[in-house]
């Protein structure tokens, strides 16, 4: 029973987190990720994802433009596989914060 509770409920430093990188385009964002990424794995007390927006858009919503809405949409599914990488205990980066707040 206490080793499925822990499970389910494990400390904070076991707990997975997300970081929402925001900016305009151009701004460094992916550059600060990438940097945050690998001193993450250097600590390798965690498991890392990074998810980048342009990679990502290319293989999760290439049919997207990048109107408001596209670009919103794209967001929303970036929110979402973040919320699941957080959920099972990584730590994945994604883009704008306004929208991803409302995604998980």
């Amino acid at each position: 029973m206490i080793a499925e509770l822990e499970k389910a409920y494990p400390p904070p430093d076991r707990q997975g987190f997300t970081i929402f990188m925001t900016g305009l385009s151009g701004a460094g964002k992916s550059t600060i990720a990438k940097i945050l990424y690998s001193k993450f794995l250097e600590r390798g007390d965690r498991p890392v994802t990074l998810l980048d927006g342009d990679i990502v858009r290319q293989n999760l919503s290439s049919e997207l433009t990048f109107s408001k809405e596209h670009r919103d949409i794209n967001v929303k599914r970036i929110g979402f596989v973040a919320s699941e990488i957080t959920r099972t205990g990584g730590s994945p980066f994604a883009p704008d914060r306004a929208v991803c707040q409302n995604a998980g």
